[in-house]
């Protein structure tokens, strides 16, 4: 019998400044988490990219409009999308001119026969290459990011402070047993020009696998990418492994010793059987899950309480 369909959201594995900003991000969570039930009859693919949707364009996450920004103050998204029945996948990333780069990730997964992963200057031409509308660079730059960026640039800033949560993502299951996965963010806050994270990188950032299940990661990416944490936590379903232990162990794999957490990230998961995990080892992660007008789950763990 086929497992009920599923969705599983996550606003982003970091720390956050006010318990504001934690209500904000749980509110979020919940929103996109009906955004995209209301499409998951239309597939796993459509529910990913309509909860992922949701929250670049309407909330106050690391995603989209409102992203945090570099160091030189500019907003550069970066995206992941990935089908689970044929693996093809699409990554963009440093997109400056619309709020949507999970969009234009959808869109090169239908490219080539993998799918595609593009750069600046590329990335900035995909828009108008289809038929969508760019907008300028300032557009994507909140009040609140601009804000931050301020604070966090000030040489006599408080060291160590708190940084956005991480990256927004989805995984989904549909009645047709296909997975799907989708992932956007704004990077780090303050990074380089040129700076690459797992966001865009399938195997890191993104996995999906009709096969076994589908998987997004968020954290610090250059983490993320060395240990190909996605890819790694779907591999373990492989071999028996529950969503839950899989995701426990691909996070352990991050640390090189007892202590570490210069890996700090966060999972979510979900295996062709329909088991869900959202798991983390940062100070806090938003995620939740639900299934079409029944179960639901929405919460925001603060390992600080």
């Amino acid at each position: 019998m086929q497992p009920a369909p599923i969705l599983v959201v996550h606003g982003g594995a970091g720390s956050l400044e006010s318990e504001q900003d934690r209500a904000l991000y749980l509110a979020g969570v919940a929103e996109a988490l009906d955004a995209g039930l209301a499409q998951l009859e239309q597939g796993a693919h459509a529910a990913v990219r309509s909860a992922v949707m949701h929250m670049e364009s309407h909330t106050i996450m690391n995603a989209g409009r409102g992203a945090a920004l570099g160091l030189d103050g500019c907003a550069r998204l970066d995206a992941g999308f990935m089908l689970g029945d044929s693996r093809r996948y699409g990554g963009v990333t440093g997109v400056t001119n619309f709020e949507n780069p999970v969009v234009l990730a959808e869109r090169l997964c239908a490219e080539g026969d993998y799918g595609r992963l593009v750069a600046p200057p590329g990335a900035d031409m995909l828009a108008e290459l289809y038929g969508l509308t760019p907008c300028i660079p300032e557009d994507l730059v909140s009040e609140r990011a601009r804000a931050m960026w301020r604070r966090r640039s000030d040489p006599a800033g408080v060291p160590g402070k708190a940084r956005y949560l991480d990256t927004v993502g989805a995984v989904a299951l549909d009645d047709r047993g296909h997975v799907a996965a989708a992932v956007s963010t704004g990077g780090m806050s303050l990074k380089r020009d040129g700076r690459v994270g797992d966001a865009p990188i399938v195997g890191s950032g993104f996995w999906a696998d009709d096969r076994h299940g589908a998987a997004v990661s968020t954290g610090v990416g250059e983490a993320l990418l060395r240990q190909g944490t996605a890819r790694r936590c779907v591999q373990l379903m492989t071999s028996g492994s529950t969503a839950a232990a899989a995701a426990a162990s691909a996070l352990s794999d991050l640390s090189d010793h007892t202590g570490d957490t210069r890996g700090a990230a966060g999972l979510i998961v979900v295996s062709r059987d329909g088991s869900v995990a959202l798991d983390h080892s940062s100070a806090e992660m938003s995620g939740g899950w639900g299934r079409p007008g029944g179960e639901r789950l929405v919460h925001h763990v603060w390992r600080g309480r």
